[in-house]
């Protein structure tokens, strides 16, 4: 599958330069050496350094070309494409998804976080007219704000020393391959790399606890204690052991 990439120096976020350029193109890979406002989940941002760390987005006419029935996959794919680019540099054991869209890896004690993964779509009345998938992977960064630095690392920091555009180009094929997976077994897969169902989670406001009992197909998760069963679309307002 022949995508066109087009790369920056400089953008305020890969994902809006997406959705531009698929006025003029069926799908589209856009890269750039920084983002001045990217996006984490939330209205989040995502933060790293220029030319040091990898800022992608995959985007694509829903309207003109074959996508994903279930949308909730994009950020499933994003999410088995990094740690499957990642595997290539990192021992695969060492390498954790963490609920929603989050890749983790042990570094030294503890499990950081990587990389993140945003999906985006627009739509007319019912109808999806573009999904975007958003990634960001810290590959050469070695200081990070001091908010975040206890949480975030790089595969530098992993003691990893790689040229970004080698572990770029892996991330776009992996990302190409996983999209032409069946459905199913993209979501199969991610379940079983989540690793959430039969887990203990506790919920952030209340503190209560719940055990994992099933994945739904939207991505949210079924929940239950003796005093009932609850729905969990928000990964923000859980804490698990990964």
């Amino acid at each position: 599958m022949e995508i066109p990439h087009f790369h920056f120096d400089r953008v305020d976020s890969t994902n809006d330069v997406a959705r531009e350029l698929l006025k003029n193109n069926n799908n589209v890979f856009v890269s750039a050496d920084f983002q001045f406002n990217g996006r984490g989940r939330k209205g989040r941002v995502w933060e790293g350094e220029s030319h040091k760390n990898i800022y992608l987005s995959y985007g694509v006419n829903e309207r003109v070309h074959k996508s994903l029935e279930n949308k909730v996959l994009y950020q499933i794919v994003g999410c088995l494409a990094v740690e499957n680019t990642l595997s290539s540099f990192i021992e695969s054991s060492l390498i954790k998804l963490k609920y929603p869209n989050d890749v983790y890896v042990l570094d030294g004690l503890q499990y950081r976080k990587i990389s993140g993964v945003l999906s985006e779509h627009n739509y007319s009345g019912n109808r999806c007219t573009e999904s975007i998938l958003g990634i960001g992977l810290n590959v050469n960064q070695m200081n990070f704000d001091s908010v975040i630095a206890e949480k975030a690392t790089s595969l530098k920091k992993l003691g990893v020393d790689c040229k970004i555009d080698d572990v770029l180009e892996s991330l776009k094929s992996n990302i190409i391959n996983f999209l032409m997976k069946d459905e199913g077994s993209i979501f199969e897969d991610w379940k079983r790399k989540i690793n959430l169902v039969g887990k203990t989670i506790e919920i952030v406001e209340s503190k209560k606890i719940f055990k994992v009992d099933y994945i739904n197909a939207d991505g949210s998760l079924l929940a239950s204690n003796q005093n009932g069963t609850i729905v969990i679309n928000n990964g923000d307002t859980i804490i698990y052991e990964l």
